[in-house]
C-alpha cells in the first residue's frame, strides 16, 4: 500500500543519490535530473522532488531511523544513513519500511526530538533509486508500487535475522561498538 503521509517516508537531504552525474545529495537533485532507477534497469528523469519538515514533537511516529554503514551487506549502506520510518527499502524481491528493520543496533530508532526535513523523489511511475547504496522507493502517490510491500511475518522475520547475523562482522570492522 502507497505511503501518503509524506512526515513519515522520504531522506534526509545528506542522503547522496545516484544520478548520471554521480553521486549527488538529495536536496541538490532537483526536477528533471536523470537518476539511475533499478525496478526497470535503467535511468529515468525525477519529476517532482518533495520537501518535508516534521516537528519530532508533534509527530513522534515520523522519528528517522539510522542505518549503519554495511547492515545489509558489505555494500549496502555505503555509508551510514537515516531514513523516515516508513521509507521502503528494496530488499531482495520486496520493499519493507525501515522501521519494520529495526533490530536496536544496525538498525535503529532516532529520538523523536527536534525537526527533521525529509526530501522525497517522484519519477513518472514507481521506481527505486539508489541513496547511499540502498534501494529506495521513489513516491508513489497512489500509483502501483514497483515491489510488493513485505506484509507476510514469517518472510520479516527472515529478512531481519539476515540482518542481525551482520552485526558481529559490523563489530569486528569497527562499525559498531
Amino acid at each position: 500500500m502507497p505511503v501518503e503521509d509524506l512526515a513519515l517516508t522520504g531522506v534526509l537531504p545528506v542522503g547522496k543519490v545516484v544520478t548520471i552525474r554521480g553521486e549527488v545529495p538529495a536536496d541538490e537533485v532537483e526536477a528533471g535530473d536523470i537518476i539511475i532507477v533499478l525496478a526497470r534497469a535503467g535511468y529515468g528523469p525525477v519529476q517532482r522532488v518533495i520537501e518535508t519538515m516534521v516537528d519530532l514533537g508533534r509527530r513522534p511516529d515520523a522519528a528517522p531511523v539510522l542505518v549503519i554503514e554495511g547492515a545489509f551487506d558489505r555494500f549496502a549502506p555505503s555509508r551510514t544513513t537515516i531514513l523516515a520510518p516508513q521509507c521502503l527499502i528494496g530488499f531482495e524481491d520486496w520493499l519493507v519500511p525501515a522501521a519494520a528493520l529495526v533490530n536496536g543496533r544496525s538498525i535503529r530508532q532516532l529520538p523523536a526530538a527536534g525537526y527533521v526535513r525529509y526530501l522525497q523523489l517522484e519519477m513518472g511511475q514507481h521506481d527505486m533509486f539508489v541513496v547511499d547504496g540502498l534501494r529506495i522507493a521513489s513516491l508513489s502517490r497512489g500509483t502501483a508500487l514497483c515491489r510488493p510491500e513485505l506484509t507476510n511475518r514469517a518472510e520479516l522475520d527472515r529478512l531481519r535475522m539476515r540482518i542481525v547475523d551482520r552485526i558481529p562482522a559490523l563489530e569486528a570492522s569497527g562499525l559498531l561498538p
